[in-house]
């Protein structure tokens, strides 16, 4: 059993979950997992890591933080090995003060980090001397390599395949409705959320963020949306958010294509869905769409793990993830964004030819499709993402005791 203090997102989604399963799959392989949360939350985090969870005050002092960091738990626990989960600029404030990237020398310190580009900073090596990135592709692993001068570990991320997977007759939803039914087919899982299950459903679910540029998937909806009249375009998301407010994208175009884009939350909340029914809206959809570069993509994983077939940009770790369960569109052009790297643009015109070719051909979506939960098994499993970390740390931790 070695002491790993877990610093990483506490929200309900997107890096929360990420630090919920790959933290419970360190605790059940025996691991002694505390948690510093880096934002705050109003999320009632489950135990068991709820009581070993210390929130992260952005008010807090660095030498409150210092202290934290090297055994300030209010019973005195101290870490043996420290794992810091989020993107280059959400761990960045570690190094703003020497005593801060001090502590983090004093036991051994892994970054888990996505990489999104190409071309990344040099300087982003004053982390990575300290705190030593783990990628989560091998998109990343190898845009690494090229500032770190070696090639740092990988590991994927993993998909709870216990609550994403096809639902079936002889497997229903895990959630029930209000009437106590359970959705066993992809035209139950519509009915479930009020969709028309005649009609064909293209599904994307995430943060609307400048990255994940919700107006190019507008634009190239547009043209096929004309041709299929069948098809509507369901969005899960906070409608107002970094990316801007969807509705007012959305009067760029004609009543008729408006009408045909189905938002699952109200205007003005993100309340989300349970797991559960979130696997309900995945297995409702014919089509899951995404046009951004990602350093993993686990709403893509997801939906593929539900046996949908997944489009989306042949860049970053999109690729790897969609493997055999979908296709890829290639890149029109690269984009500078504010982290000094760069991210790409879809070719709108070939993600739209690829969404009608699978629109039009319902063999090939189920054969795609059907490839997708075997794929996320052999690939993306958070007990194998867990048993990695923990011989990285082992064997940091032994390294620093010889």
């Amino acid at each position: 059993m070695t002491r790993i203090l877990f610093v990483g997102d506490a929200a309900a989604t997107g890096f929360g979950t990420v630090t919920q399963d790959l933290g419970r799959a360190l605790l059940e392989l025996g691991e002694d997992v505390r948690f510093l949360s880096m934002n705050m939350t109003e999320h009632q985090i489950p135990e068991p890591l709820g009581s070993r969870t210390y929130a992260l005050d952005p008010e807090m002092r660095p030498e409150t933080v210092v202290q934290i960091l090297t055994g300030g738990m209010p019973d005195g626990w101290n870490p043996e090995s420290i794992i810091v989960l989020g993107d280059f600029f959400a761990a960045r404030w570690l190094t703003v003060d020497p005593q801060l990237m001090d502590a983090l020398k004093r036991v051994p310190s892994f970054h888990y980090c996505p990489i999104e580009g190409i071309d990344l900073p040099p300087g982003w090596r004053e982390l990575w001397d300290t705190c030593k990135p783990v990628a989560m592709s091998r998109f990343g692993q190898a845009e690494m390599a090229k500032i770190l001068g070696y090639q740092p570990p990988m590991v994927y991320h993993g998909v709870d395949t216990d609550v994403f997977y096809p639902i079936a007759p002889n497997r229903p939803a895990a959630f029930a409705s209000e009437n106590g039914s359970r959705a066993q087919t992809k035209a139950g899982a519509k009915a479930h959320f009020g969709m028309n299950p005649d009609r064909l459903a293209i599904l994307r679910t995430d943060r609307h963020m400048p990255r994940k540029r919700y107006n190019a998937l507008l634009r190239a909806l547009y043209p096929v949306f004309e041709k299929h009249p069948d098809t509507d375009l369901v969005i899960h998301c906070k409608l107002f958010d970094q990316g801007g407010y969807l509705f007012d994208t959305l009067t760029k175009y004609p009543d008729w294509f408006r009408r045909r884009v189905l938002f699952t939350l109200a205007h003005d909340t993100y309340k989300g869905y349970d797991r559960e029914e979130l696997n309900i809206l995945y297995n409702a959809a014919d089509l899951y769409c995404s046009v951004s570069a990602e350093g993993f993509g686990l709403t893509i994983a997801e939906a593929v793990a539900c046996g949908v077939p997944a489009v989306g940009i042949d860049y970053s770790a999109v690729p790897e993830v969609i493997g055999p369960a979908g296709m890829v569109a290639p890149v029109s052009h690269l984009l500078d964004n504010e982290y000094d790297h760069f991210w790409a643009a879809i070719d709108e015109a070939a993600f739209a030819a690829i969404v009608d070719r699978l629109l039009s051909k319902p063999s090939l979506r189920r054969s795609l499709g059907s490839q997708g939960p075997a794929h996320v098994r052999a690939n993306f499993q958070w007990a194998n993402a867990a048993r990695q970390f923990a011989d990285l740390i082992h064997e940091a931790v032994r390294s620093e005791a010889a």
